[in-house]
Formats: C-alpha cells, sequence, structure tokens
C-alpha cells in the first residue's frame, strides 16, 4: 500500500485549486473592509447583529481554525466565543489577514493523499454550518469546502452592510 502521508498529483491539484478560492474570496471580503471608513468598521445596522469587524474578525478566526489548525495542523489558540462584541481597526484586520493567509497557503501547498481521505474530525473548539459528521468522519476537502462556504456567506452579509452603509449616506 502506498504511503498515504505524501504529496501526490491530485492532493498537490485540490490545494492549488483551494487556495485560487480561498484567495479569491479573502481578497474580495477586504475590497469591503477597504473601502468601508473607520466609523463604518464598528457600526453595526438594525437588522443585523454583527458589525463589519466582528463578522471579518470571525471568519479569519474560522479560517485559521479549520483550514490552518484541523486541516493544515497550525495550531491556533481560536476561542470561537470571544470573536463576537470586539471592536478594533482596519490595521489590526489586517494583520490578522496576513496571518491567516499565510497559515492557508502552508495547508494548501501541504495537503496530502491523507487529507483527501475521510478520518475523524476534532470539532471541540469549531461550530459545523452545514452537515453532520458521521462515526467515521469526514475528509479534509470536506472541512476545506465547508469554511470556504463560510467565507462566501459571510462576503455576503458583509456586502448587504456595505449597501445599506452607503444607503445611509444617500439619505
Amino acid at each position: 500500500m502506498p504511503n498515504e502521508n505524501v504529496q501526490t498529483n491530485m492532493s498537490i491539484e485540490v490545494g492549488k485549486d483551494l487556495k485560487v478560492i480561498a484567495e479569491g474570496l479573502l481578497d474580495d471580503v477586504f475590497k469591503i473592509v477597504r473601502n468601508l471608513p473607520p466609523e463604518a468598521l464598528n457600526w453595526t445596522p438594525q437588522q443585523m447583529k454583527n458589525s463589519p469587524f466582528v463578522l471579518t474578525y470571525h471568519l479569519l478566526g474560522s479560517a485559521a481554525y479549520w483550514i490552518g489548525d484541523v486541516v493544515g495542523g497550525i495550531p491556533t489558540d481560536r476561542v470561537r466565543a470571544n470573536e463576537f462584541g470586539v471592536q478594533g481597526d482596519h490595521k489590526e484586520l489586517e494583520k490578522l489577514l496576513e496571518d491567516t493567509k499565510n497559515r492557508l497557503a502552508k495547508t494548501f501547498d501541504s495537503l496530502t493523499e491523507t487529507n483527501l481521505l475521510p478520518a475523524p474530525i476534532d470539532l471541540s473548539r469549531g461550530v459545523l454550518c452545514w452537515g453532520e459528521v458521521p462515526p467515521e468522519g469526514r475528509t479534509s476537502v470536506w472541512v476545506l469546502v465547508h469554511d470556504l462556504c463560510h467565507i462566501a456567506y459571510t462576503l455576503g452579509q458583509l456586502e448587504r452592510i456595505n449597501r445599506i452603509w452607503e444607503s445611509r449616506l444617500e439619505n
């Protein structure tokens, strides 16, 4: 039986594809975040529960944990509950973005055959939004796609907040 903990053409190509998607999503998120003035970053619209800062802080924490830690083995000290109710500035988010991008790049660049096979997943510090994990586990690819979907979902929330913010300025 071949060594499953090695990179193969398949795992390399899957890593490249997922990396392109992750980078594109994070670029789109930060186009919105960078366009918001400082006073909008910690503002929460009446119709929503979180500010752009909280949403971005949370999605970066989630990606660092699920992609970097669970799949990539790059430890985080994430405490999900602490990601809500926080405030900060653009500089803090940029620093977190760089850290998260580095974690994601290392993970995607080093996917192995083992990452493509079902395995138990430690859910002790995370919350799954879509689907249950059967006893035999899920593949790391499932975890990666799950978190990329979370980033895309949050991108939609940020786009909505941005439109609300801009409409306030027009009225």
